[in-house]
């Protein structure tokens, strides 16, 4: 488990000849990043008297972002574990001719939950990149930077998690599972996109002296 091992060994194990932690667990990563950028800027929000009026909802975002954080950390892990699955079934499937059926079954259903993995964590970002554009109305001025790098970061991250899953599917028959992926993917895509480049326009506005 990664996420009780020093960040080092993440970064080592990635950048070596090994096929996990792959971009897969990178995009979660990245994603829970972002989740704890928007949790700072939730914190340095709380407790100051000039907040006070959206004290109870910062304290809402802030525990949606601590969720969403954990979630995806969990997903670092679920995503190597999925990989390890194809990978197992690829080999299984090699040099064989008997039981054909059943070995492409196989692959099916590990490309299927391979596919999944990402998607999740697809989705959970664009919660996080929802969940910024509030925080960026609301939340400590200061950090203005903080937020908006909390949201490109979860952005990123649920792009890259979408190449994921459309490697994944490119290996599936299933052609109503897929449709179906894929429309849940480009949904995730463009509204992610939509809400990313309204909370760094409005961000850069207020940084050149413009009001939110």
């Amino acid at each position: 488990m990664y996420l009780n091992r020093p960040l080092k060994d993440f970064i080592g194990d990635t950048s070596s000849r090994t096929p996990t932690p792959g971009g897969g667990s990178v995009s979660a990563l990245t994603g829970a990043l972002g989740a704890s950028l928007l949790c700072m800027v939730a914190n340095f929000t709380l407790g100051k008297k000039k907040y006070k009026e959206v004290e109870d909802e910062v304290k809402k975002l802030l525990k949606e972002a601590e969720e969403l954080k954990e979630k995806l950390m969990r997903l670092i892990q679920e995503d190597i574990e999925a990989y390890e699955q194809v990978h197992q079934a690829i080999k299984a499937s090699r040099g064989t001719s008997e039981k054909e059926k059943d070995y492409s079954q196989l692959l099916e259903k590990a490309f299927k939950q391979a596919s999944s993995i990402p998607l999740r964590t697809a989705q959970l970002c664009l919660q996080l990149i929802k969940l910024g554009e509030k925080l960026l109305l609301i939340g400590n001025p200061n950090l203005i930077t903080d937020t908006g790098i909390g949201v490109l970061l979860a952005e990123t991250a649920l792009e890259s998690a979408a190449l994921n899953v459309e490697i994944n599917l490119a290996s599936i028959k299933d052609e109503e599972f897929k449709k179906k992926r894929w429309a849940e993917l480009s949904s995730f895509l463009s509204e992610g996109k939509r809400i990313r480049d309204g909370v760094i326009g409005k961000i850069k506005n207020r940084l050149r002296g413009d009001d939110l």
